[in-house]
């Protein structure tokens, strides 16, 4: 089983980083949630309520602002497995804004926030070459910034809901409200990498029934493996899908 433990959890920081690096945890790599701050500093964070109100509060504040959030900022992150020599996948979802396009004022603003947001991350993280990074954001515009820069990372798209900005990317992530083998096996016949969302108990239910349930299909069973899950909840996964 091909697992990435999503950091979910607002206080264990340090557990989190240090326990991920440990063989027995069975996992192939880790996921975070990505912001950047009024001064342009990039945090992970998980959502204190959901995460369009966690974005609006960081980037409208200062880093020094938001020490009650005890967010881990990108540097120290990448710096932890970068020390550690660390082989993990590493999926930062990256998350630039909330403003909807409502005008051409508004997607002048999201696009100069993209263009402020890519500089900024580039400048951190060509520091990282040997860290093996996935580039992803529900944000098209985004990555199609940072496809044209002369970066070794993949980079994917997130895929759920409404939202289906369906661009040529190296990785896509979907939820489980677009299960589908079809698509799956078409991306993974195509050389793209896949990654499924499990966010909520409930999509470890659907997720089961759907790859290991009294209905599942032998080309789910098939791809079952070559699919990496992006996981709230790693240690049920395995649990679950190890029986």
């Amino acid at each position: 089983m091909r697992i990435l433990a999503n950091k979910t959890n607002l206080y264990n920081n340090l557990d989190f980083l240090q326990q991920s690096t440990e063989e027995e945890n069975n996992l192939e790599g880790v996921g975070f949630n990505v912001a950047i701050t009024k001064d342009n500093q990039f945090v992970i964070f998980s959502p204190v309520s959901d995460n369009q109100t966690t974005i609006q509060t960081i980037t409208s504040k200062n880093l020094n602002e938001l020490e009650h959030l005890d967010l881990l900022t990108l540097k120290d992150t990448l710096d932890f497995y970068q020390n550690k020599k660390s082989k993990l996948k590493i999926f930062l979802n990256l998350l630039p804004s909330t403003i909807p396009i409502t005008s051409e004022k508004s997607l002048l603003a999201l696009k100069g926030i993209n263009e402020n947001y890519a500089k900024n991350l580039l400048d951190i993280i060509r520091s990282y070459q040997t860290l093996n990074l996935y580039l992803g954001s529900v944000n098209a515009s985004l990555i199609e910034l940072l496809k044209v820069q002369n970066i070794s990372w993949k980079t994917g798209i997130v895929l759920f809901g409404g939202n289906m900005n369906y661009i040529d990317v190296d990785f896509y992530v979907f939820g489980t409200g677009l299960l589908s083998e079809e698509i799956f096996n078409q991306q993974l016949e195509l050389k793209k990498e896949v990654i499924l969302y499990l966010g909520t108990a409930s999509d470890l239910s659907t997720t089961y029934e759907f790859f290991k349930g009294e209905k599942s299909t032998a080309l789910a069973h098939s791809i079952f493996d070559q699919i990496m899950f992006l996981n709230d909840y790693p240690d049920l996964f395995l649990k679950i899908f190890s029986n």
